[in-house]
Protein backbone atom coordinates (compact mmCIF):
# COMPACT_ATOMS: atom_id res chain seq x y z
CA UNK A 1 0.00 0.00 0.00
CA UNK A 2 1.35 3.42 -0.91
CA UNK A 3 0.93 6.44 1.33
CA UNK A 4 1.09 10.10 0.35
CA UNK A 5 2.01 12.49 3.15
CA UNK A 6 2.29 16.26 3.08
CA UNK A 7 5.67 17.59 4.18
CA UNK A 8 6.81 21.22 4.47
CA UNK A 9 6.22 24.09 2.10
CA UNK A 10 8.40 24.30 -1.01
CA UNK A 11 11.30 26.63 -0.25
CA UNK A 12 11.96 27.52 -3.90
CA UNK A 13 8.35 27.90 -5.05
CA UNK A 14 7.75 29.87 -8.24
CA UNK A 15 4.61 31.70 -7.11
CA UNK A 16 1.42 32.32 -9.05
CA UNK A 17 1.16 30.51 -12.37
CA UNK A 18 -0.50 32.01 -15.40
CA UNK A 19 -2.99 29.89 -17.33
CA UNK A 20 -0.42 28.65 -19.86
CA UNK A 21 2.04 27.62 -17.15
CA UNK A 22 -0.67 25.83 -15.18
CA UNK A 23 -1.92 23.98 -18.25
CA UNK A 24 1.66 22.99 -19.18
CA UNK A 25 2.24 21.72 -15.63
CA UNK A 26 -0.93 19.63 -15.79
CA UNK A 27 0.11 18.21 -19.18
CA UNK A 28 3.62 17.40 -17.91
CA UNK A 29 2.30 15.64 -14.81
CA UNK A 30 -0.27 13.70 -16.82
CA UNK A 31 2.45 12.46 -19.18
CA UNK A 32 4.61 11.04 -16.36
CA UNK A 33 5.34 7.31 -16.50
CA UNK A 34 6.87 5.53 -13.51
CA UNK A 35 9.68 4.20 -15.70
CA UNK A 36 10.70 7.84 -16.32
CA UNK A 37 11.62 8.56 -12.73
CA UNK A 38 14.02 5.73 -11.89
CA UNK A 39 16.94 7.28 -13.73
CA UNK A 40 19.92 9.42 -12.90
CA UNK A 41 19.20 13.09 -12.14
CA UNK A 42 18.06 14.82 -15.32
CA UNK A 43 15.10 16.34 -17.14
CA UNK A 44 12.56 13.64 -17.94
CA UNK A 45 9.60 15.59 -19.34
CA UNK A 46 9.42 18.96 -21.10
CA UNK A 47 6.00 20.43 -21.95
CA UNK A 48 5.84 24.04 -23.09
CA UNK A 49 6.82 26.27 -20.17
CA UNK A 50 7.26 23.41 -17.66
CA UNK A 51 9.68 20.55 -17.21
CA UNK A 52 9.84 17.67 -14.73
CA UNK A 53 13.30 16.88 -13.40
CA UNK A 54 14.77 14.14 -11.27
CA UNK A 55 16.79 16.37 -8.93
CA UNK A 56 18.67 13.54 -7.25
CA UNK A 57 18.27 11.75 -3.94
CA UNK A 58 17.90 12.87 -0.36
CA UNK A 59 20.15 11.65 2.43
CA UNK A 60 17.68 8.87 3.27
CA UNK A 61 17.45 7.69 -0.35
CA UNK A 62 14.20 9.36 -1.42
CA UNK A 63 14.09 10.46 -5.04
CA UNK A 64 13.47 14.22 -5.41
CA UNK A 65 11.12 14.89 -8.33
CA UNK A 66 10.19 18.48 -9.25
CA UNK A 67 8.10 20.29 -11.85
CA UNK A 68 9.73 23.61 -12.70
CA UNK A 69 9.16 26.60 -14.94
CA UNK A 70 11.58 26.68 -17.89
CA UNK A 71 13.90 29.65 -18.35
CA UNK A 72 13.66 30.93 -14.77
CA UNK A 73 16.71 31.32 -12.57
CA UNK A 74 15.95 31.21 -8.88
CA UNK A 75 12.55 30.14 -7.59
CA UNK A 76 11.09 27.98 -10.36
CA UNK A 77 9.48 24.96 -8.65
CA UNK A 78 5.72 24.51 -9.08
CA UNK A 79 5.40 20.97 -7.66
CA UNK A 80 7.72 18.69 -5.70
CA UNK A 81 7.54 15.15 -4.36
CA UNK A 82 9.89 12.81 -2.56
CA UNK A 83 9.61 9.17 -3.56
CA UNK A 84 10.78 6.40 -1.22
CA UNK A 85 12.90 3.67 -2.87
CA UNK A 86 10.26 1.06 -1.97
CA UNK A 87 7.80 2.68 -4.41
CA UNK A 88 9.94 1.36 -7.26
CA UNK A 89 9.40 -2.25 -6.19
CA UNK A 90 6.43 -2.75 -8.49
CA UNK A 91 6.45 -6.21 -10.09
CA UNK A 92 3.26 -6.29 -12.14
CA UNK A 93 1.74 -3.90 -14.66
CA UNK A 94 -1.11 -3.21 -12.24
CA UNK A 95 1.38 -2.21 -9.54
CA UNK A 96 3.19 0.11 -11.97
CA UNK A 97 -0.11 1.76 -12.89
CA UNK A 98 -1.03 2.14 -9.21
CA UNK A 99 2.39 3.65 -8.34
CA UNK A 100 2.22 6.05 -11.28
CA UNK A 101 -1.26 7.20 -10.26
CA UNK A 102 -0.06 7.90 -6.69
CA UNK A 103 2.96 9.85 -7.97
CA UNK A 104 0.78 11.95 -10.25
CA UNK A 105 -1.74 12.57 -7.46
CA UNK A 106 1.07 13.74 -5.16
CA UNK A 107 2.41 16.09 -7.85
CA UNK A 108 -1.07 17.54 -8.39
CA UNK A 109 -1.51 18.07 -4.63
CA UNK A 110 1.83 19.89 -4.56
CA UNK A 111 0.91 21.97 -7.61
CA UNK A 112 -2.35 22.98 -5.95
CA UNK A 113 -1.09 23.88 -2.47
CA UNK A 114 2.65 24.58 -2.67
CA UNK A 115 3.73 21.81 -0.32
CA UNK A 116 6.16 18.95 -0.85
CA UNK A 117 4.59 15.48 -0.70
CA UNK A 118 6.29 12.20 0.13
CA UNK A 119 5.16 8.94 -1.45
CA UNK A 120 6.18 5.83 0.51
CA UNK A 121 5.23 2.19 1.02
CA UNK A 122 5.12 -0.58 -1.54
CA UNK A 123 2.76 -0.80 -4.54
CA UNK A 124 1.18 -4.12 -3.58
Amino acid sequence: MLQVQRQGAMSNAYGNLNTTQHNDAVEAINSLADTDIWREPRKIIDRGTVRIDVQGYTGNGDLNLQAQINGVSGNSTVAAILVAPSVGEADTQAQHVYATRKLKNALFESLNDGYIYRVSGTPV
